[in-house]
Formats: structure tokens, sequence, C-alpha cells
């Protein structure tokens, strides 16, 4: 039943007046026109992915901020659009990438890579050649050529200065004599070697001509040409090649593969790669040991040196509490880059102070570099120093929150310090602690610059393919399969990225649930 004392909700545009609802609508057009154009340009430029989100985004806005139904969601439209744009584009664009053999030895899809092979030209043997000549015309130079075999002139119709990096077409017209200008030195042509490489010379029957020597001028020709079905022919040796839709390369009837390759679909052969290779497999499955070890053993320890001394700082009869409390706390004031790269410095094999404080007293100087160990445990002990004073803080305020009351009433009963510890003490902490352990844990899954900037990864595991790092994490060993080597494959490193997705997701998932936060249902 109606409430007859309930206010009725009027619509915003029902108390605007017809101006300002004109000039909104005007400027949300004028908005959604200015992405409609990005979408263009998206598209021309054969990026349909990222014309079809822009377009996404354009049209939900012109709705939600033109449309009165959809009028609550305009003060949420701008969080999600970051969301979807920030969280959920890349997640989907990187996923897709996993199901391909997109790499730098395939960028560009078919029609691309095809286009390449068309563009290609040559110059023929024993054809004809126009020698070059150069004339300065103020700081720009035309060009001029003399047939060899006529002695025919010809001269370029315009002057350019010859600094361009980009391919540039110039018209040649026939000539009787020379421009009445200075003719440049010949070493000028050794100087503008460069841009002269990227001018391509037009005569008037249409003929292009291209540098084939230093000084000399000849026509090019087409390299290959389109055949039967999707074949191309060279028309030098006669070699026909097509393309293999498996391998992204377009191949000569033996077998042999030609650069550029191109994009293709390989449906989950990344996935069964990393899961069934030996040489992936292992290297994934050490790597992905040691990061949750890394990962595990961090938060415990940086959790129980954090507890331990900010029992030890809270306990009364220590004098000058607060000045310890300040120096527990000072790395992490820090920027933890700079600690890094001083640790670094100062576990240097040959030149470092700790080798050479161990060498000097114990004469022992190790291999922190080489031996994997002893590298894992350098990497552990930096970790630990610029982790534990966040506990240190956390534990420290949640100790000053604890009530005394408790240890009085567990000292008349007769509880002594450790009783005290681990019944009053450690429970009352662990509990609200347990997310912060959780995020932490997160944290340091994906701990990327403690790893590059200490060792690199470092040293290179014996038996990978592709290589990867004793000490990388996932993350760093993605980064190293994108980024570094030979073959960038950043298809592979998709596949990596997704795994790391999915371990952060049930992270968050046991950190949702630990939190008492349902998901998928509403709490009674």
């Amino acid at each position: 039943m109606a409430n007859p004392n309930a206010i009725p909700m009027v619509p915003q545009s029902a108390t605007q007046s017809p101006l300002k609802r004109w000039l909104q609508r005007g400027i949300v057009g004028a908005i959604t026109l200015f992405f409609l154009y990005i979408v263009l340009v998206m598209y021309s430029q054969n990026e349909p992915i990222f014309a079809l989100v822009t377009l996404l985004f354009a049209t939900g806005f012109a709705f939600i901020f033109t449309s009165e139904r959809a009028y609550v969601w305009r003060y949420v439209f701008p969080g999600l659009a970051g969301m979807m744009l920030f969280i959920v584009f890349p997640i989907i664009y990187t996923l897709g990438i996993s199901f391909t053999n997109y790499s730098n030895l395939h960028l560009i899809d078919y029609s691309q890579a095809r286009t390449y092979f068309l563009n290609q030209t040559y110059i023929a043997e024993g054809g004809d050649s126009y020698d070059l000549s150069l004339y300065e015309q103020g700081s720009d130079y035309r060009i001029a050529l003399t047939a060899g075999s006529d002695n025919q002139l010809y001269v370029s119709q315009d002057a350019v200065p010859l600094i361009n990096t980009e391919q540039i077409t110039l018209q040649m017209e026939a000539a009787e004599f020379a421009p009445e200008l200075s003719e440049a030195p010949r070493t000028a042509a050794i100087k503008l070697r460069g841009a002269l490489d990227n001018v391509r010379l037009e005569l008037p029957d249409g003929t292009a001509l291209f540098k084939s020597r230093l000084t000399q001028f000849a026509p090019s020709y087409p390299l290959w040409e389109p055949g039967e079905g999707d074949t191309l022919v060279n028309q030098q040796d006669g070699t026909v090649i097509s393309p293999n839709y498996e391998t992204g390369y377009f191949e000569t009837r033996d077998g042999t593969a030609l650069n550029p390759g191109f994009t293709v679909g390989v449906g989950f052969d990344n996935f069964t790669r990393v899961l069934t290779d030996r040489g992936m497999f292992d290297p994934f499955l050490q790597i992905f040991t040691w990061t949750m070890s890394f990962s595990s053993f961090t938060v415990i320890i940086c959790f129980v040196l954090g507890l331990t001394l900010a029992s030890l700082v809270q306990w009364e009869p220590i004098k000058g509490r607060t000045l310890y409390q300040v120096l527990l706390i000072l790395p992490y004031a820090l920027p933890s880059f700079i600690s890094i790269m001083i640790f670094r410095a100062l576990f240097n094999q040959n030149f470092g102070e700790i080798n050479f404080i161990l060498d000097s007293l114990f004469g022992i100087s190790p291999d922190w570099n080489s031996n994997p160990n002893l590298t894992r445990g350098m990497i552990l002990f930096v970790n630990c120093w610029l982790g534990y004073p966040y506990m240190f803080i956390l534990c420290l305020g949640m100790l000053q929150s604890i009530p005394k009351d408790l240890y009085e009433a567990s000292g008349i009963e007769g509880s002594g310090m450790f009783n005290n510890f681990f019944r009053i003490t450690l429970p009352l902490i662990l509990k609200p602690m347990l997310p912060l352990l959780i995020a932490a844990f997160a944290f340091n899954f994906n701990n990327f610059v403690l790893i590059e900037l200490l060792t690199k990864g470092g040293p290179i595991m014996i038996g990978s393919n592709p290589p990867a790092g004793e000490t990388d994490l996932l993350v760093n060993y993605a980064y190293r399969l994108a980024f570094r080597g030979d073959s960038q494959d950043f298809a592979l490193a998709s596949t990596i990225s997704t795994f790391i997705f999915i371990m952060v997701g049930i992270i968050a998932y046991l950190y949702l649930k630990v939190t008492k936060v349902e998901v998928g249902r509403k709490r009674s």
C-alpha cells in the first residue's frame, strides 16, 4: 500500500531550465563525438579491440548522462569505468594474448605480414643506372640524375633538406641543362647517404628509382608477386611461399620460415607447454615453490621479529624506549630501492664489506651471487630488513590496545611471561593481524622490485628453456620471458601472468573469508 505522506520523486530534468538541460546534452554530445572519433582512429590503425572498448565506453557514457532512468548510475560510472579500464580489460587482454603466439617474431597480423612482403623491392643486376649529382639551393638540395645509356638528364622538381628519416618521393623531370646552382662536393653523397637511402625518385614515365650505390640510382621492381591462392612468388628466383596458419610464418615448400611472422591463435598450446615441457615445467615448478616459500617465510619471520621487538620495547623496565622505537622504524623511512642498492653493494662477492669482514675473521668469502641457496638467503635477509618495521608498527599499536587488566589478573593467578604471551598477547593480536598478514603475503608474492634490483633473478637456472633465474619470482619470470632474451615471448609471459592472476585471486578470496566478507550472498 502506498504511503500517502511520501514525497514523490521528481526527475531532475523537470527542475532544470531548458537552457541548462540543452547545455548539458551538448557537452555530453561533444564528449561522445570525441570518443567516437577516437574509435574511428583506432579502427583505422587496425586496433579493433581497443576501438570496441572505447565504443562501449562512449555508448555507456552517452546513455547514463542523458537518460533519466540511469540517473543514479552517474555517481558510480567513473569508478566502474576506471575498474573496467585498468583492471578488467588488462586481465582479459592478457588472457587473450596467452592463447596466441604473440612475440617479437610475431608482432603483426597476417595482412600486415603479407603487405610487408609485397612492398619489398629489388634492383635488377645489369639494369640501367643513373649517376647522382647534388646541387645546393640554400640549405636544401636539388637532385640530378644522368642516364648511363643516353646521357639524359633528370632534375628533381623540388629542393629538399635531405635530413629526413622517413621515405619521401621526388618527381623528376627531363632537363637539357644542369640547374644554375652550386654543385655540392662529391663528399656530400657520403655525408647524406642515410637520407638518400630513404629517397624514392620517380621518372616522368613512372619508373621508380632507389639508391643502388653510393652515387647511383637504379630502377626497382617488386620482389614478390601474388600467386595462386595465398601464395607469393619471388620474381628473382621463382621461390614460392605460402602462409602457415599453425606456426604463423610464410614458409617455402621445404618448410623454411621467413621473417616477419604473424600472430595466430594457438589455443591452449602455451598452457600445455608450461605444464608438460620439461624445459619449462621444471623451472616453473621450482619458481612457483620459491615464490610461495619466499612469501611465506618473509611474512612469518617479519611477524615474529616485529612482534618480539614490539613486546621488548613495551617492557617498562627498559629505559629510552622512545629512542629504540625510532631507531627500529628507520629502515621503513628510507626508500626501499636505496636500501636494496646498498645491500647489493654490501653483498658484492669481490668488493663487498660483508665478504671483507667474513674473510678477515673466518677466512671465508661466500659466493652470494653464484650459489642459489646463498642468494636466496641474502634475498630473505634483505626483505626481512625492509619488512619488519611494518610489522613492528602494527604489533606495537595492537599491544598498546590490549587492556593491562588481563595481565594483572593473569599475574594474580601466578602466570609467567611466556604463559601471558601465548595465552593473552598472541591470541588477541593474531586474529586482527591475519588479514594484514595475508595482504603482506600477496605483496611479497609479486615483489618484483626487490628481485630485479638485488639479483635480477640470477643465477641462471641450468637446463631451463627459455632461460629462467634461480631467484626469479613468478612475476620476474614473466617479465624475463616478455622483455629479455632474443625471443621476447609475450604470449608465454601472459600465460605465466594468468597463473599469477589465479593465485592472487585465491589469496584475495582467502582474505575476504578471513575478514568475514560473504562472497556471493548477503550477510544475515
